[in-house]
């Protein structure tokens, strides 16, 4: 009897096992793997590359265009990451402060739940695009309007089916056995912040035909946007993200159904549990926008503008029927960097401005990187005699 107790014991551990696919759950291996990718190879029928557990490879050699759709995602995330923070403090980086030892998936902090509202977003977004435009095979367009009173209503073109893309992205994610601990439970959460956050791009498009331009009939489907319309809102919850209370003083405790249902009814936004390191000493060298963004990333430690030479292009027109000629002019660009506190000298700061004057059509006319007393002395005259736009931030 106690050999047979034994026995169920081991098989209901390895199935245990199996469930989570080692020490952490699914949906948190699978965003970790995601995030802290950043290479482009990826192999075709495979998901290796996220140490896919038994289900997620089942579905990758089933669904023919899934890796393909799972790696679009990857990318696109990330991309839409970095550009919309490449000038806050995180920039979407692996790790806190360069700090190897404090990478960002090791704790629940604000970056990490933006992190599982973007990836769970973005898998949304690419799957419902894959279906819509055929590479993903297992899958079909999104259902038929019904009639209006004042219009005939008809299916037309094919539509982003954003709840197949939803049930996909939580099956793949394997939301059922993410966990009942608290962790689990926001995680689980912070996930559908990011599809919904998708899914309100969602707009109607509509086509008229008939006679003469009658529009007897309306043909009509929904559409998402690019992904990059969503990084806004999506960038707003994480500015609005709230941090959790610890139930039984332990994320890792499983939770009454009483309590997480109150946690679902508490929070329709990003949640989290511990709070962001001091993300200042890892901003040395960064480049800023403009005067506002410069103290706010730079932690009112100072900064060094610089100055380069880029040629851009400008007044393009086709030239002999199929040829594209543009202008070319030399545009002044200013980089703004951080100083290193330890090499920062506090008697030359402030010393310098930047005065850059543009006038419209492409034409650059003067960039200078000047001390105040030449600014004084020489320009403020030229400026009045030009009258052009002016555009001065001071150091």
């Amino acid at each position: 009897m106690i050999t047979r107790l034994l026995f169920v014991l081991i098989i209901l551990n390895i199935s245990a096992t199996n469930v989570t696919e080692g020490s952490q759950p699914v949906l948190q291996k699978t965003v970790t793997a995601m995030f802290t990718d950043r290479s482009n190879l990826i192999y075709p029928g495979h998901c290796k590359w996220i140490k896919a557990s038994n289900r997620q490879s089942q579905i990758c050699h089933r669904d023919p265009g899934f890796p393909e759709i799972l790696a679009a995602a990857k990318a696109q995330a990330i991309n839409a990451c970095q550009e919309s923070f490449q000038y806050d403090r995180w920039n979407c980086s692996l790790v806190f402060n360069n700090k190897l030892n404090k990478g960002v998936m090791k704790k629940l902090c604000r970056e990490t739940s933006f992190i599982y509202a973007l990836m769970a977003g973005s898998m949304t977004h690419a799957i419902d695009k894959g279906c819509a435009s055929g590479d993903l095979v297992r899958c079909s367009c999104a259902r038929k309007y019904g009639k209006d009173n004042s219009w005939q209503w008809k299916r037309g073109g094919c539509g982003d089916d954003y709840k197949y893309g939803k049930r996909i992205t939580r099956n793949f994610l394997d939301f059922k056995h993410a966990g009942n601990d608290q962790m689990a439970e926001i995680l689980k959460q912070d996930s559908l912040v990011g599809m919904d956050g998708v899914v309100e791009q969602l707009r109607e498009v509509c086509k008229c035909h008939g006679f003469s331009g009658s529009c007897t009939t309306k043909t009509c489907w929904k559409r998402l946007g690019p992904f990059g319309s969503s990084m806004g809102l999506l960038k707003k919850h994480y500015h609005h993200a709230v941090k959790a209370k610890l139930v039984n003083f332990t994320s890792k405790r499983a939770i009454s159904a009483k309590v997480k249902k109150r946690l679902k009814v508490e929070r329709k936004g990003l949640a989290y549990l511990h709070k962001t390191p001091n993300l200042c000493s890892g901003t040395v060298n960064r480049i800023c926008r403009d005067r506002d963004n410069c103290a706010t990333l730079c932690c009112a430690r100072g900064y060094n503008t610089s100055q380069r030479v880029v040629k851009s292009r400008c007044r393009c027109r086709m030239a002999n029927c199929c040829f594209v000629e543009c202008d070319t002019f030399p545009l002044s660009e200013f980089r703004r960097l951080r100083l290193d506190e330890k090499k920062t000298d506090r008697k030359t700061e402030g010393v310098y401005s930047v005065i850059q004057m543009t006038i419209s059509h492409c034409e650059i006319i003067r960039s200078h990187v000047i001390d105040r007393t030449w600014l004084a002395n020489r320009l403020i005259p030229e400026i009045k005699l030009i009258r052009t736009p002016v555009y001065i931030a001071l150091i």
